[in-house]
């Protein structure tokens, strides 16, 4: 899982992408190194080939809003795998995802009414809203704003410390 920041011309970060897709832009002349290299945690060991952490366009491009997908993998990142209701954390696979307002009652599958939950308090809650099964939701469920720092969510912290200071600027 290497992945490479991308920054505009400006040093805004626009985007995350593969080290393959950061490799075709530098290779075309599209992209520049937007560090100086003075050690090799600046850089990504593919075979032979080192490919820079960070890289900036060298055009300017007009950014498009990116709409975060909703998505099992996004709910559990925006919980941080966390069970909404007793507050313990959990793998991935053993966390299921919850309707506060129960879908037998046409609640929606909308990001404000979905939550991280173990399977044990999945089981409690049913199909009653959290009031009503007289449990507490630890937060209320939100639609994350900021594209790029929710993605950021999903790498080591050694990567984000790296990245950190172009988010800060921006």
């Amino acid at each position: 899982m290497q992945k490479v920041l991308l920054l505009d011309i400006e040093n805004h970060p626009i985007n995350i992408c593969t080290w393959k897709r950061a490799l075709v832009l530098l290779m075309k002349g599209k992209a520049v190194n937007a560090r100086r290299l003075n050690n090799v945690k600046c850089l990504i060991k593919v075979g032979n080939v080192f490919i820079p952490r960070v890289i900036k366009l060298t055009y300017k491009l007009a950014v498009q809003y990116k709409e975060l997908p909703f998505c099992r993998e996004n709910i559990l990142v925006r919980d941080e795998c966390v069970c909404q209701y007793c507050g313990t954390k959990f793998p991935p696979e053993e966390l299921t995802l919850d309707h506060v307002f129960p879908k037998s009652r046409f609640g929606p599958d909308i990001w404000e009414n979905i939550v991280a939950c173990c399977k044990e308090c999945n089981q409690k809650k049913a199909d009653r809203t959290p009031k009503e099964a007289r449990m507490k939701l630890l937060r209320r469920p939100y639609r994350p704003k900021d594209y790029l720092k929710f993605e950021l969510k999903k790498y080591p912290e050694s990567i984000v410390k790296y990245w950190q200071e172009f988010f800060e600027a921006s």
